[in-house]
């Protein structure tokens, strides 16, 4: 079948123009694995992670390869374990986890942590928007039903002029996307200080300041909040 040049040409710009948005739309190198943990001995599975990490760094050279949060201000169960897991894409994920799987010490690790754990949930969580960690930091999380990533994305940049101009210009703001695991959000934003005070300071200027009110009204039509918590980076 012969298809005219001019079609062809057509078909050729149609395509381009449909790839343009998504070269533009880059997603961050990064992706997120939490696992919900509960423990009697936060401080005890602290350090047991601790050392599972000088192994996985020795390993692999990953520094700080699984981090340890601990609720603070928790709808649920305040206290409760989060290990987080990172990496640049999903594939490097997994192969550091293999890599991982069935070393002896790691095997060894496991079962003194298994014995003060009782294991949760796992959610996957692509990056949308990265302003960066603080390691020992805390952060306020929000998990929310994202109705217009596009459009919440966008507002979260008067969020930032808002906060730049209420003297938190340190507060970093990170957006995640599910990739798998079954939960009630579509979405996980995370805001995160260097430090406990700070992210108390951000939690009286959203109280009282009447911009960021006007602006979490302004995300109605792009969220609907399921919970939120707070938690601190207990990592040793």
């Amino acid at each position: 079948m012969n298809i005219p040049r001019s079609v062809c040409a057509s078909l050729v710009m149609l395509v381009a123009a449909c790839l343009l948005p998504a070269a533009e739309s880059k997603l961050p190198a990064r992706v997120l694995s939490i696992l919900d943990v509960e423990s009697e001995d936060p401080s005890g599975y602290a350090s047991w992670i601790a050392e599972y990490n000088q192994i996985a760094k020795a390993k692999l050279g990953i520094d700080g390869y699984l981090r340890v949060f601990q609720t603070q201000i928790d709808g649920q169960k305040s206290g409760r374990l989060r290990v987080v897991v990172t990496a640049k894409s999903v594939a490097e994920m997994m192969k550091a986890a293999q890599a991982l799987e069935n070393d002896p010490a790691i095997v060894q690790n496991r079962e003194h942590l298994r014995a003060i754990r009782q294991l949760g949930g796992r959610t996957l969580y692509q990056a949308v928007r990265f302003d960066g960690t603080d390691k020992g930091g805390s952060i306020y999380n929000t998990m929310a039903v994202v109705s217009d990533e596009a459009g919440y994305l966008k507002s979260l940049e008067q969020l930032r002029v808002i906060l730049d101009g209420g003297g938190l210009k340190d507060a970093r703001i990170n957006v995640y996307r599910i990739l798998a695991g079954r939960t009630d959000h579509t979405h996980l934003i995370s805001i995160g200080f260097a430090s406990t005070d700070r992210l108390a300071a951000f939690l009286d200027f959203v109280a009282t300041s009447p911009q960021a009110a006007e602006w979490l009204a302004s995300t109605a039509k792009f969220r609907t909040v399921v919970s939120n918590l707070t938690a601190r980076d207990i990592s040793k």
